[in-house]
């Protein structure tokens, strides 16, 4: 006691120290001496224990003082050495931290870029889309519009101070330079569509009224993107020519580089439209600027009003059924993406409250071995909030550094995610860690610190001052553990609710890739082409260039069969309305609106779908011979109810005005049921044509917008066509292949979106499984450390390994069991919000909570097992000499 006096005598303050203080010190020093020290040896010990009790005394003298700059750097040094004292337990938290801060903030940039970031356009809070809204049939809302009720709008409404109309989808195109050809997005627009968005070309001039005339000299604005890369951000690019899809344009303008829509687009031309009384063709997005000071609905009630008129006008194309829906543009282009980034944020933050719950029971352990130290500094006069500005002090530290190595772990992470993610994120998304992404990684961390620092220092002053200092930390864990097995109970819980969850969307991954698409997907290549206007003018020109093509290919060594289609199985297909003919107009089953797919002759056996009734197409069958029709399974049951369709005749497009009207045809067979609209979906009614004879209009739309996609199956997987069919497409039709893949990879990129989630969430449920087998093993190992003695006293008074092994796995038994049962309750009420991601699997199925609730259980009592083993395996004697 003599170093302790000799420092207190110096301030007069000895006889002030508290007779516990010193009953304890005393205490300590003689118990290490009854163990073989030196006094000497025994008083350098409990110096080191106790800290520098001088140092303690002179700070609890700002106690009641508002923290100065100097406290508050003493109080980050006082940090950094325990840091530096204990660089184990620093690191581990710091990196525990900074892979739940990391995968929070990689997930939340992609929800800021995406949904919470507004357009990258002036006053985007302005801009809307108009949509046809069908009240009738359930609210259904269809964003595509006709040229003509778009511009009839456009000239009438009174709320919108400018419209633009677009191709609802960019088509694809070939820019020849040469003798090479790249295929690239093409967005025809009309003059005021860059006015609209309010973001003039960089470099050069928007389009002009006169540039959307028809037979005008073709003009073309290029993006940032494509000026870069194929012309190396040339200064005098304006004023060239470029042939694009087969006609030749001059560039007159490049695009702002912050100018970026939903999809990609490459170059812009003029879109040419004009009213017609029997324009039913819906092929256009409409969205226009609001006036300052109206609302959406102010413009919605002057549009219908508008569409109300329509009926003076063009009577044949209003409709009572139809009329408008305005919805924010933002809104409509990342709606349907907003559940999918909500279910991962959700998903991610459970890992976040997992990561806090182990850093926090490390903290609490940390705590009770530093008990005797704050209640040092309490006995000395340190109040509860100064106790707690210290601990705040040392968490902010680790919280800073975890902070800071997490924004670098989410700057590597983001765009490797972004790569792998096969979401359609719109092009405008900017990812980039910018002030929101760092304010929101300031908010975790002060949110950890403050957690981090009021539980352990909660827990520090439950116990007196004078118990806290006559007991050591083995004799506290038992008593003062509860707060870590709650914890250890809700990393159990939030483990299994994501464990549930990843366990739910692999089942539903599992029924997908088993189930069969209708079609045989080995040696089967796929890939797309695009055609110039000219090559698709007319449907006598297009499929004699087909049929040529079909021949050609499948004249090389190893192709079984070759066809042409304009979409393949798994892609988005178009509808068209039809009517069978001969029934009354009173028959609900006499029209409807299906899948429509022209094909080449050869297009069954290329897929092998299997000829059910009748025939298949003839090479023969052309403009010039009777027009047929062949439908699926699924047709026939929709519009026939199991009755022999053979020899019925059907008209397709009569709707649609003379340019789509159809001719009578007679359905000649009836094929097998293929997956078109995705697996997770059921095989729609197809209506299949024969490519040589659809109207004209429907080849110069399929080619506008879709292009021509091609399957070619060969005798086996090892036989390689795809140089022998770039050059045939090259000499024959002077274009380029893209998106050459096996069948199988389309079909797996249809599922790509429930893989990628599945895995994301996977790897959540298994990153949560580690974190709550680490917190239960660090749990049960600290309280077998804390029965040391008791353990010792069952074994003298009789009790064998057996008993002992089982009484500690039972304990960790009864923490798992708790989590269980509260994380399933959690899961049968979240779970619910999977419906829409599941496919053939209830959210309630009992195999998969069953088996979420055994890997727990199994893990848990793995984790416990070694501390059961060390505890049981303890000798008696050995054991009671512990303290």
């Amino acid at each position: 006691m003599s170093w302790l006096k000799q420092m207190f005598t110096r301030r007069g303050r000895y006889d002030e120290l508290s007779e516990s203080i010193r009953e304890h010190l005393d205490e300590k020093i003689a118990d290490l001496m009854d163990r073989g020290m030196t006094r000497e040896r025994a008083e350098q010990t409990a110096r080191r224990e106790f800290g520098n009790v001088a140092r303690i005394e002179e700070r609890s003298r700002e106690v009641w003082q508002w923290p100065t700059l100097e406290s508050l750097w003493a109080d980050i040094r006082h940090a950094v050495r325990q840091l530096h004292k204990t660089p184990a337990f620093g690191l581990t938290v710091i990196l525990i931290l900074a892979m739940g801060i990391g995968a929070n903030l990689t997930v939340f940039l992609i929800l800021d870029g995406v949904s919470l970031r507004p357009l990258p356009f002036p006053h985007p809070e302005q801009l809307v889309r108009i949509n046809r809204f069908y009240p009738i049939l359930h609210g259904t809302v269809i964003p595509a519009y006709s040229g003509t009720k778009a511009l009839f709008l456009s000239r009438n409404n009174r709320t919108l101070v400018s419209e633009a109309i677009y191709d609802y989808i960019p088509s694809r195109k070939n820019l020849v330079r040469g003798s090479q050809a790249a295929p690239i997005e093409d967005l025809r627009v009309t003059a005021n569509f860059f006015a609209v968005f309010q973001m003039p070309p960089e470099l050069g001039r928007g389009f002009l009224p006169q540039d959307t005339v028809a037979n005008a000299p073709g003009v073309a604005i290029i993006s940032d993107s494509l000026w870069r890369s194929e012309f190396g951000t040339d200064p005098h690019i304006l004023g060239c020519p470029v042939t694009l899809g087969g006609s030749e344009f001059t560039i007159v303008g490049v695009t702002n580089p912050r100018f970026r829509l939903d999809s990609k687009v490459d170059i812009f031309t003029p879109l040419s439209i004009a009213e017609r009384p029997d324009d039913q063709s819906n092929e256009y997005n409409f969205v226009g600027r609001l006036k300052p000071g109206v609302t959406l609905a102010q413009a919605q009630d002057d549009l219908r009003r508008v569409l109300s008129e329509m009926k003076t006008t063009y009577p044949n194309l209003w409709s009572r059924q139809e009329s408008v829906r305005l919805i924010d543009l933002h809104e409509s282009f990342v709606g349907p993406l907003r559940p999918v980034l909500e279910l991962l944020m959700g998903s991610v933050f459970l890992v976040l409250i997992l990561v806090s719950a182990n850093i926090l029971s490390l903290l609490l352990t940390r705590s009770l071995a530093r008990r005797g130290e704050v209640s040092l500094r309490t006995a000395l006069g340190a109040s509860s909030s100064r106790v707690f500005r210290q601990l705040c002090t040392e968490n902010l530290v680790y919280c800073t550094l975890g902070g800071l190595l997490g924004v670098s772990i989410a700057w590597f992470a983001t765009p490797a995610l972004m790569h792998l993610s096969p979401l359609p994120l719109p092009r405008f998304a900017s990812f980039a860690i910018g002030g929101t992404g760092l304010l929101f990684v300031a908010a975790l961390a002060l949110a950890c610190c403050l957690l981090f620092s009021l539980v352990p220092a909660l827990e520090v002053h439950r116990v007196p001052v004078n118990d806290s200092l006559r007991m050591n930390a083995s004799r506290s864990t038992h008593r003062h553990n509860l707060s870590q097995k709650s914890l250890v109970i809700g990393e159990v819980a939030i483990c299994l609710a994501l464990l549930i969850a990843a366990g739910l969307l692999l089942s539903s991954f599992w029924n997908l890739t088993h189930v069969a698409p209708g079609f045989d997907i080995g040696n089967l290549i796929t890939f797309k082409t695009s055609f110039s206007a000219s090559q698709g003018a007319n449907t006598a020109s297009l499929s004699r260039q087909l049929d040529q093509l079909v021949e050609h290919l499948e004249a090389q060594p190893g192709v079984e069969a070759a066809a042409a289609v304009n979409t393949l199985p798994t892609e988005i297909t178009p509808t068209m309305p039809f009517e069978i003919l001969g029934r009354p107009a009173s028959d609900q089953d006499r029209m409807g609106s299906e899948d429509y797919l022209p094909v080449t002759s050869h297009y069954f056996k290329a897929l092998e779908i299997p000829l059910i009734a009748g025939r298949v197409f003839r090479s023969s069958e052309g403009p010039n011979t009777e027009p047929v029709i062949i439908v699926n399974e699924e047709f026939v049951r929709e519009y026939f109810h199991g009755r022999n369709p053979l020899g019925q005749h059907i008209r397709i497009g009569a709707v649609m005005g003379p340019d789509f009207r159809d001719e009578s045809r007679e359905i000649v067979g009836v094929v097998g049921d293929t997956k078109n609209s995705g697996l997770d979906k059921p095989s729609p009614p197809i209506l299949y044509l024969p490519q040589a004879q659809i109207p004209d209009a429907e080849s110069r739309m399929e080619v506008k917008l879709l292009g021509i996609s091609w399957v070619v199956q060969t005798k086996t997987a090892h036989i390689d066509v795809m140089d022998a069919a770039r050059r045939i497409l090259w000499n024959d039709a002077r274009t380029t292949l893209y998106e050459v893949q096996p069948m199988s990879a389309v079909i797996g990129d249809s599922l790509a979106q429930q893989r990628f989630t599945m895995i994301l969430l996977g790897c959540f449920g298994l990153i949560s499984l580690c974190m709550g087998a680490t917190g239960l093993y660090g749990v049960m190992s600290y309280t077998v450390a804390g029965r040391t003695k008791e353990i010792g006293v069952r074994m003298a008074l009789g009790a064998d390994r057996r008993i002992i092994l089982r009484m500690v796995l039972s304990e960790a038994g009864v923490l798992v069991g708790l989590g269980l049962a509260i994380g399933l309750s959690i899961s049968l009420a979240a779970t619910q919000f999977l419906w829409s991601f599941l496919f053939q699997v209830s959210p309630r199925d009992p195999f998969v909570l069953i088996a979420g609730c055994a890997v727990l259980l199994l893990t848990g009592l793995i984790s416990a097992w070694r501390p059961a083993h060390r505890a049981a395996s303890t000798e008696p004697m050995q054991a009671l000499r512990s303290e």
